[in-house]
């Protein structure tokens, strides 16, 4: 008995001191997608539309009836050009009133003039008291002031006839025209949209999670629809403070230099160049996010095939994928579908992604 137990306990230590068998390291299979250049510099460009710098609606300042019109949609104006004219006839009868009236005044002032030096020299030789004096020195002083307003409503009535043509403050192009011969208008009313000659600019909208990006200021390059060959610098100007009904906010680009091949309401390209880094916004495909705390991250792959957390910004999402900002350069491989399912270091088997994915020309538009 005891020596049939001897082989088999020692069977038993030898095996407890045998190392457990390792398992071979999990290899997951996972689809790729590939950062381009293409979707890291198309994600700053923007479509907008050209503007003229000043633009300004005019009107009459009195209201009447508009008898004619000299320009047409599209037309150039001069300084000085007239643009329209109201019938004149009860501005001048206005003034032909107030000039009666201004001679009715100076006619006042020289009796009331005559009356107070006849009484002057009558206190002088005592026929007359001092009471019907200052009667008359008070006299005088109405008449005086009568003789003021009577010219200030003449130069009013004047500028209500001044105000029966319109013309151009400065040189520019008409944008808008709202009126017709014959139509009575109203005092302020917008008749005529003139773009001023000189600087032009470009309208774009953003979302609100890119104007974080944007600063006054800021270069920018400017190419038409019509020309893309030819590529002007330009520089933010302005940034609305306030978003519109679209929820989007308006920047206002000048355009430096701009040529006459830079036409009002043409389409053009803004591409904000500096924006163009290591840290631009990227098209992903909606799988590629995972959640670590607060913080949104993607994997991203090595050249030993393991994956690796890089934090990023989710700038827009999409129906096909999502706009992000963060250190994707192009040419990074970044998991795009399961990344819930991986571990900091894992071992990946590459499987390219075929998937739809966002172009970050679409988020812009």
């Amino acid at each position: 008995m005891h020596l049939f137990a001897i082989p088999l306990l020692t069977l038993f230590f030898l095996s407890g001191c045998t190392k457990p068998v390792e398992k071979p390291e999990q290899v997951r299979p996972a689809m790729i997608y590939t950062v381009t250049q293409n979707s890291s510099s198309q994600a700053s460009v923007y479509s907008g539309e050209v503007h003229a710098r000043r633009e300004a609606e005019l009107g009459f300042r009195i209201g009447g009836k508009v008898t004619s019109r000299g320009v047409e949609l599209g037309s150039e104006v001069k300084p000085g050009q007239v643009l329209a004219q109201l019938d004149p006839q009860d501005a001048q009868l206005a003034t032909a009133s107030a000039r009666a009236q201004l001679a009715g005044a100076e006619s006042e002032v020289a009796n009331a003039a005559a009356e107070l030096d006849r009484a002057q020299k009558l206190v002088k030789q005592q026929f007359l008291s001092q009471a019907a004096l200052d009667a008359r020195i008070n006299a005088d002083k109405t008449a005086r002031a009568r003789l003021a307003a009577s010219r200030a409503q003449l130069n009013i009535s004047g500028n209500q006839l001044s105000y029966t043509t319109l013309k151009a403050d400065t040189a520019g192009v008409v944008t808008s025209v709202n009126f017709e011969t014959g139509q009575v208008v109203s005092a302020g009313q917008p008749l005529v949209r003139i773009a001023y000659a000189g600087e032009k600019e470009v309208y774009i909208r953003v979302g609100e999670a890119q104007t974080q990006q944007f600063k006054a200021g800021s270069k920018v390059q400017v190419r038409l629809w019509a020309a893309t060959q030819k590529a002007y610098t330009g520089v933010v100007r302005e940034i609305a403070p306030a978003a519109d009904e679209n929820r989007t906010y308006l920047l206002k680009i000048t355009i430096n230099q701009a040529d006459e091949a830079v036409r009002l309401g043409m389409t053009a390209t803004v591409a904000f160049v500096n924006l163009a880094d290591s840290f631009s916004t990227v098209a992903l495909p909606a799988g590629a996010l995972f959640q670590v705390g607060k913080q949104t991250k993607v994997w991203v792959v090595n050249a030993q095939q393991q994956v690796s957390a890089v934090p990023v910004q989710v700038v827009q999402y999409r129906e096909n994928g999502l706009l992000v900002r963060g250190q994707l350069p192009a040419g990074t491989q970044v998991i795009a579908a399961g990344a819930h399912k991986l571990q900091p270091g894992q071992k990946i088997r590459p499987v390219p992604y075929d998937g739809p994915v966002l172009h970050a020309a679409e988020g812009n538009a």
